[in-house]
């Protein structure tokens, strides 16, 4: 009969590293998925193997909220359509591997928001952002995204109380970087924001159209007017992004001589000049729009006291 010997420290021994190691890999385990969980907490999973070079998570006072693009008007840095509104911010900066470019980063994070249902507001690429360092410093005061014009795009979108924001851009040292932000505004800028926007409306002119004053929006505005002397409005022309430098001149003299038919318009309906103000917005996109249908012109009216 043979002998079976067996040294119990040893086993012992080996049971416990076993143990061990299945512990390790447990704990290994639920880390990831605290990690994973932790990535997901705003909603938006990291971009593979991307860094994170800033990570905010604060409330804000004067939150930049751009729906347009960014442009400089008698030397101040500003955008049509604007908010600054109180609220709480969480936002991601990622530096890309290499390899990867500026439009990849970009279209990873908007494809998850338009997958979530998140309403786009208002999006942008290339130089019809406006020039790169007006959005890393006057928007994001992140110095890091000031890159090529060119090789850079935005985009915000809302769903339910929040903004989501997207900006990719290439800088001039070859670095990619894409900044995901989401903004919670605190409800009572929400209900301001709400009773402000119900004073705005866009009415939709074709290029070339002579005949606005028969607008039943122009009409029901001027009547606002005359009824509510210490009404004044914001009256902004928009157009789309011409395809060429001769178009963007000629758009641009048809848009001041659309200024001047609306302003003589309004001045025979009795609303004095001095309640008015305009300005003319090149290269928007509006995305309630249908884009195979969306006219060369459209004005904005705002009312403001």
């Amino acid at each position: 009969m043979n002998k079976v010997i067996v040294d119990i420290p040893g086993l012992l021994k080996t049971l416990q590293s076993f143990s061990l190691t299945i512990t390790c890999k447990i704990i290994s385990t639920l880390l990831c998925l605290v990690l994973a969980l932790s990535t997901y907490a705003s909603g938006l999973p990291a971009y593979p193997n991307a860094r994170i070079e800033l990570s905010v998570d604060e409330s804000r006072k004067n939150h930049p909220v751009i729906t347009n693009r960014m442009k400089r008007v008698n030397g101040v840095v500003t955008s049509d359509g604007a908010q600054w509104l109180d609220g709480h911010l969480t936002r991601n900066l990622y530096f890309l591997p290499p390899g990867h470019s500026s439009n990849q980063g970009y279209e990873f994070y908007v494809s998850l928001m338009r997958a979530e249902g998140v309403e786009t507001l208002f999006e942008c690429r290339s130089f019809s952002c406006g020039a790169s360092n007006f959005w890393a410093n006057d928007v994001f005061d992140i110095s890091t995204l000031y890159g090529q014009d060119k090789e850079q795009a935005f985009y915000i979108g809302k769903k339910l109380n929040a903004f989501y924001a997207i900006y990719a851009v290439r800088r001039g040292n070859g670095r990619i970087y894409t900044l995901v932000d989401i903004f919670k505004p605190h409800d009572y800028e929400v209900e301001s924001a709400a009773e402000r926007g119900t004073g705005s409306r866009i009415l939709r002119l074709a290029s070339g159209d002579s005949g606005i004053e028969k607008s039943a929006d122009l009409i029901s505005f001027v009547a606002n007017m005359n009824v509510d002397p210490s009404m004044n409005a914001l009256l902004i022309i928009h157009s789309k992004v011409p395809d060429t430098l001769t178009e963007l001149d000629e758009w641009q003299n048809k848009m001041e001589i659309l200024q001047d038919t609306i302003t003589q318009y309004l001045k025979e309906q009795g609303i004095a000049e001095s309640r008015l103000r305009f300005n003319i917005s090149i290269g928007t996109y509006d995305h309630s729009l249908d884009p195979g249908a969306m006219p060369s012109f459209w004005l904005e009216i705002v009312p403001l006291n």
